[in-house]
């Protein structure tokens, strides 16, 4: 019986010796999913209209920087923000900013400005970019 008594608490010590390391995995892996940094296609939903886009970002020194294609129409994003939490910024002349989050490999949000509207992008998984006849799917 005492044996038994001695076991057990050292048993539930070195199980729990091995949970020490898991928050620092943990938090490396929360920061790979708000990881904005990369190709990313979906749609922009504005004034009854869906269109195909596609969006690029990537770090530069401290900063970001992208580009938004839309059809065969490329062009470089301004005022391109992240934060730590997964928010992401970007402003494109003529669509109005872009303010949204990533969650894994999905990133959403809403558009304000010329038009209003929302957008929907999935991490891209090296599909050729193909937007279709007229911007369609």
């Amino acid at each position: 019986m005492k044996r038994w008594l001695l076991i057990v608490p050292l048993s539930l010590a070195a199980g729990c010796a091995g949970l020490a390391t898991r928050p620092d995995g943990l938090a490396a892996r929360s920061q790979s999913e708000i990881d904005p940094g990369g190709r990313w296609q979906g749609y922009l939903l504005h004034d009854g209209l869906r269109e195909a886009i596609l969006v690029n970002l990537d770090a530069v020194g401290s900063g970001w920087r992208g580009t938004f294609s839309e059809g065969d129409n490329a062009l470089p994003l301004q005022e391109v923000k992240v934060d730590e939490s997964g928010g992401v910024h970007f402003e494109l002349q003529g669509k109005g900013s872009f303010d949204g989050s990533v969650a894994g490999d999905a990133m959403a949000g809403s558009v304000s400005g010329p038009s209003t509207g929302s957008f929907a992008l999935s991490r891209d998984p090296g599909i050729i970019w193909n937007p279709g006849f007229f911007g369609s799917p």
